[in-house]
């Protein structure tokens, strides 16, 4: 007659191992946050063209949102600047005013006379924050599986 199976016949996990490194894939591609941009702005938004004001020490740019996440944004500028420059930014998000510091992060040119800033927030307001929340979670509510 056959032995019945039970867990306690499983031998213990305690000294367990693998002989490979495992490292989860990151679904939103190595950002620890999702970002919204392009046509998902417009269709949330009603509007694909949002200004942002850039202001650092002599300088003042306005350009284009291009996304943007919790941790910060993409804005395309004529004028680029240095990589660790502070600045303040400044953009209307719908009917939401978002008014921050930031640390710009990366500088790629896009085009003709167009740069890409990417700025990081530096104490973005909490309230800020959850908007921004609210429109990638309404990105991905609205997003076809």
């Amino acid at each position: 007659m056959a032995e019945k199976k039970n867990w306690d016949s499983i031998p213990s996990l305690q000294d367990l191992g693998v002989d490979w490194e495992f490292e989860p894939e990151n679904p939103l591609g190595k950002r620890a946050h999702s970002r919204v941009g392009g046509n998902s702005l417009r269709d949330l938004l009603g509007s694909g063209k949002i200004p942002v004001k850039v202001v650092a020490q002599d300088y003042e740019e306005k350009g284009l949102l291009r996304d943007i996440s919790q941790q910060g944004m993409a804005v395309g500028v004529a004028v680029p600047l240095a990589i660790g420059q502070p600045v303040k930014v400044g953009l209307f998000l719908g009917q939401e005013k978002i008014i921050s510091r930031g640390l710009v992060r990366s500088v790629a040119e896009g085009g003709a006379a167009s740069h890409r800033l990417g700025i990081e927030f530096v104490d973005l307001p909490r309230e800020a924050e959850e908007f921004i929340a609210s429109l990638i979670a309404s990105k991905q509510f609205n997003s076809p599986l």
